[in-house]
C-alpha cells in the first residue's frame, strides 16, 4: 500500500524536501551563538579570510593539518579543497564571519539526504529508503558534525557520491554514459580523500576492492581478458580519464610539493609508517571492537555509554548494536547469495567493504579513536538497520511496513531526546557555567560557544582605551579565536597581545577564564604573585571576563611594543608564489 501511495508522482520529492527541512532547521537553530569555533575553525578562518580580502592569490596550496601529525617538515597536510569550499562561501557571502566559513559543511550535510536516497533505491524500496534517510537525517551525532567547519564534515556527501557513481559504472550498459558515471566516482574519491585521510585510505580500498570482486581479478582467464586489445583500450581510456580527474583535484598538492622539495609527501610516508603505539594488535583489536559500538550506538541512538561505569542501559544497547552488525552482516551473505540482480549484489557488497574495511583501518588507531573518525561511516548502521527492514518484507509481509515505521519512530525520538538535551545544555551554557557532557567534538569539554567568545571580544573591545595596548589572558585554545575575533573589528587601532606583564605604559589588561572561578582565585589561576585591582567584570556564559590593573608594575617609559607576528601561515605555498616571483622557503 505505502509502495503504490510514494510511486505516485511528487510524493516522494515533497516527503524527501519535508526531511530536508527539518533537517535544516535543526542544524540552522541557533547557528551563529552556538557555533563551535576553536583553535582550527579560526586556523583556517585567518588562512581563508586573506585571500577572500586580498584575492585568491592568497589560497593556500596545501589544506589543513592532518591533527597533531608531526613530522621531519612540520606537519603532515591535507589536500586543499575544504578551503577552496570556505573561500567560495566568504566570496558569495561577501562576509569573513566564522559563520559564513561554515556554510559549505551545512550545505553538503542537506545536499546529502536526496543523494543518500538515490543510492539507497539501488538496492531497497522507496519506503525503506526514505525510512533510513530520515534516520541519518536527525540522528544527534549527525547534527552536531554538521553545526561547525571541520574538514571532515563534509565527507558523508563525498563518500556517497562516490560509491554511487562506481555502482552505476559498473552496470551502466551504454557506454558513452560510464565515463560520466566514472567522472562522477573520481571526483568523490578525490575529494572525500581530501577531506579527512580516514576517507583518503577507506575510499581508495573499498573501491579498489569492489573492481576486484566485481570483475573476480582472482580468476587467470579475467585476467587475461583484460589485456585483450578491445578490452585494454577501453581500460586505458577509463583509467585516463580517472587519472585526470585525480590530476585537477590534486594539482594544488602536486605543485606546492614540487615547490617544497616533496617534503608532504615524505611527511605522508613517514606519519603513516610510524609504529602506532606499543600494544600488541590483538589488544588494539578489542579496545577498536570495543570503541566502534560505543560510537555505534551514540549514532544510532544518541546514547552516550559512560566509560567505567555498571550501566545496564548501555551494555544493552551495546549488545543490540553487535546484533545489528552481526545479524546485518549474515543479511547480505544471504541476500547475496539468493539475489540474481548484480547491481544488487555489488550494493551489498559496498555495504559490508564500508564497514568492515573502516573497522580494519581504525585498529592500528584504536587507541585515540575519537567520534570524528566514524564521520566517514555515518549511514552505516542505518543501512544495516534497512536490511533488516527487509527481511521482515519477506518473512511477514502483512507486518513489515508497521515494524519498518515503529522502528524508525523509536530511533527518531531517542535521537530527538539526545538533541534536545544537547540544545539545552548549549542554551543553558550561554548564560552561566556548567558542566558539558554532550558536545562531543574534542575530548575538552568546555561548553565555549561563538556567541560566548564574541561577547568576550565585544566586551573588550568597548572597554578598550583607543589609545593603550591591551594585553589579555585566555586559556590556550582561545587564543586564536579571539584573536580572529579581534581581528574582524577591522581597527588598525586597535592593539591586542597575549598576556605579559610588562612594563608597557599604554598596557590595559584583560583576563578571560571560565565564569565558575571566584574573584580570589583570578591571579592565582595566572601565576601573579604581585598586588591586583579589578576593575570591572562580565560574565558570557562558561566564560568571564576581569578587568584588572597591578598597581606594584615598574612602568617603562621607553617601552617599545614589539610588531605582532602574522596571522597567516608562512610555511605554506600560495598560488600567488606559483604565478609570481617569490620561491617558498623549504
Amino acid at each position: 500500500m505505502f509502495e503504490n501511495f510514494l510511486a505516485k508522482k511528487y510524493v516522494v520529492p515533497a516527503i524527501l524536501l519535508l526531511i530536508m527541512f527539518g533537517a535544516f532547521a535543526v542544524r540552522f537553530y541557533h547557528y551563529d551563538t552556538w557555533l563551535y569555533f576553536k583553535m582550527d575553525q579560526s586556523r583556517d578562518a585567518f588562512t581563508i579570510s586573506n585571500a577572500v580580502k586580498n584575492g585568491p592569490g592568497n589560497l593556500p596550496l596545501l589544506g589543513a593539518r592532518a591533527g597533531a601529525t608531526k613530522v621531519t617538515y612540520g606537519f603532515l597536510h591535507l589536500g586543499p579543497v575544504f578551503y577552496y569550499f570556505q573561500y567560495l562561501s566568504g566570496v558569495i557571502f561577501h562576509s569573513t564571519s566564522p559563520q559564513v566559513f561554515a556554510y559549505p559543511d551545512l550545505f553538503f550535510s542537506i545536499a546529502v539526504l536526496p543523494l543518500l536516497y538515490i543510492f539507497l533505491r539501488l538496492y531497497f524500496s522507496r519506503l525503506n529508503s526514505l525510512l533510513i534517510v530520515a534516520m541519518y537525517a536527525f540522528s544527534f551525532l549527525v547534527i552536531e558534525y554538521s553545526r561547525f567547519a571541520w574538514n571532515p564534515n563534509s565527507l558523508p556527501f563525498f563518500t556517497i557520491l562516490s560509491f554511487y557513481g562506481l555502482l552505476k559504472f559498473l552496470h551502466e550498459p551504454e557506454e558513452k554514459k560510464r565515463k560520466w558515471w566514472l567522472i562522477l566516482w573520481a571526483i568523490g574519491l578525490t575529494v572525500g580523500s581530501q577531506l579527512h585521510f580516514m576517507g583518503f585510505f577507506s575510499l581508495v580500498g573499498i573501491s579498489a576492492l569492489l573492481f576486484f570482486f566485481h570483475y573476480e581479478l582472482w580468476k587467470k582467464e579475467n585476467i587475461r581478458g583484460v589485456f585483450q586489445e578491445n578490452n585494454f583500450r577501453v581500460l586505458a581510456l577509463y583509467a585516463g580519464l580517472a587519472f585526470l580527474v585525480v590530476l585537477i583535484f590534486y594539482a594544488p598538492v602536486i605543485i606546492s610539493d614540487s615547490m617544497k622539495n616533496w617534503a608532504n609527501t615524505k611527511d605522508f610516508f613517514q606519519a603513516f609508517s610510524t609504529k602506532q603505539g606499543n600494544r600488541p594488535i590483538t589488544t588494539r583489536a578489542i579496545i577498536g571492537l570495543q570503541s566502534q559500538i560505543e560510537y555505534y550506538v551514540m549514532i544510532f541512538t544518541s546514547y552516550i555509554i559512560t566509560k567505567g561505569s555498571n550501566n545496564t542501559y548501555g551494555s544493552l544497547l551495546s549488545i543490540l548494536i553487535g546484533a545489528l552488525f552481526v545479524g546485518g552482516s549474515y543479511l547480505i551473505y544471504k541476500f547475496f547469495k539468493e539475489t540474481k540482480d548484480n547491481l544488487r549484489k555489488d550494493f551489498l557488497l559496498l555495504v559490508f567493504l564500508w564497514f568492515f574495511i573502516f573497522l580494519l583501518i581504525t585498529i592500528p588507531v584504536a587507541t585515540q579513536i575519537e567520534p570524528r573518525y566514524f564521520i566517514f561511516t555515518f549511514a552505516v548502521p542505518f543501512i544495516f538497520l534497512g536490511f533488516f527492514f527487509e527481511f521482515s518484507e519477506r518473512r511477514l509481509p502483512e507486518y513489515s511496513t508497521g515494524i519498518a515505521i515503529a522502528v524508525t519512530v523509536v530511533i527518531l525520538l531517542a535521537n530527538a531526546s539526545g538533541t534536545s538535551a544537547w540544545f539545552s545544555e548549549q542554551a543553558k551554557s550561554q548564560k552561566e557555567h556548567l558542566t558539558i557532557h554532550r558536545t562531543l567534538i574534542l575530548k575538552t569539554k568546555d561548553g565555549v560557544t561563538l556567541g560566548q567568545l564574541q561577547g568576550v571580544a565585544d566586551y573588550i573591545y568597548q572597554n578598550r582605551i583607543p589609545s593603550d595596548r591591551i594585553y589579555f589572558y585566555v586559556k590556550p585554545e582561545h587564543v586564536r579565536p579571539l584573536n580572529y575575533l579581534f581581528f574582524e573589528k577591522n581597527d588598525k587601532s586597535f592593539n591586542y597581545y597575549s598576556f605579559k606583564l610588562n612594563g608597557d605604559p599604554l598596557a590595559q589588561y584583560f583576563i578571560v577564564l571560565p565564569s565558575d572561578y571566584a574573584e580570589s582565585e583570578v591571579a592565582a589561576k595566572i601565576n601573579i604573585n604581585q598586588p591586583m585591582n579589578i576593575i570591572s567584570m562580565q560574565k558570557f556564559g562558561q566564560l568571564a571576563v576581569w578587568q584588572v590593573t597591578f598597581p606594584g608594575r615598574t612602568v617603562d617609559g621607553n617601552f617599545q611594543a614589539k610588531s605582532k607576528d602574522s596571522n597567516v601561515e608562512s610555511d605554506r605555498v600560495y598560488w600567488k608564489d606559483v604565478f609570481g616571483t617569490k620561491k617558498p622557503k623549504n
